[in-house]
């Protein structure tokens, strides 16, 4: 299993890019609503902003296969579905 998940965000100026969220710690992702999905840790909340394209479920959907992807390396890319961007990620 990859150490770390890469996000790519279409935010504009510094916020956009490749974020890496690391493996170790999550607990749960969860789908709050078809615009946003959290990905729980033990210690922090990381919220990622999305457009809705496609189901609620379908970013909750792609960060998962990634996590359980053998990639045979560090990092595991998440596929986001046809349609749909990441245009914002909160760490709280």
């Amino acid at each position: 299993m990859a150490k770390f998940i890469a996000i790519k965000s279409s935010a504009s100026s510094f916020e956009g890019g490749d974020y890496l969220l690391g493996v170790e710690g999550i607990i749960t992702v969860e789908a709050v609503s078809n615009s946003a999905t959290d990905v729980e840790y033990v210690d922090k909340k990381v919220t990622i902003a999305h457009d809705s394209t496609g189901t609620v479920a379908s970013v909750r959907d792609a960060i998962n296969a990634a996590l359980t992807a053998n990639p045979g390396g560090v990092k595991a890319r998440v596929q986001l579905p046809t349609g749909i961007t990441v245009t914002g990620i909160t760490v709280v």
